[in-house]
């Protein structure tokens, strides 16, 4: 006699990450992008910037030149930290994660 299973299976690891509840691919490369404008964000800590730089690259983005910085008055810094804060909790990458996450707790 064959058992049947009392529920069904479970294909939730196959979900995309915006179906799940996490922040999506284009929403994480704006963030990074602006991050990097911002010299008065990430300040010329050069392993964040390449961390920054090598996500955008995994992502498929193009990052910014080094000469693309934006004024400090473009947007806020505060701005740009509250969204990168907002975000955090719905960021599936743990690296990722943890490198954002010192550049909120400065």
């Amino acid at each position: 006699m064959t058992r049947e299973p009392s529920s069904p299976v479970c294909y939730a690891d196959e979900a995309d990450d915006l179906y799940m509840g996490y922040v999506g691919r284009d929403e994480i490369l704006v963030l990074l992008t602006d991050l990097l404008r911002r010299e008065d964000v990430v300040g010329r800590d050069e392993a964040v910037r390449a961390v920054l730089t090598g996500e955008i690259r995994r992502l498929g983005g193009t990052p910014p030149e080094p000469g693309d910085l934006q004024a400090a008055g473009a947007v806020p810094a505060a701005d740009i930290l509250r969204r990168l804060a907002d975000l955090l909790p719905r960021l599936r990458d743990d690296g990722l994660h943890a490198v954002l996450r010192r550049l909120v707790d400065r």
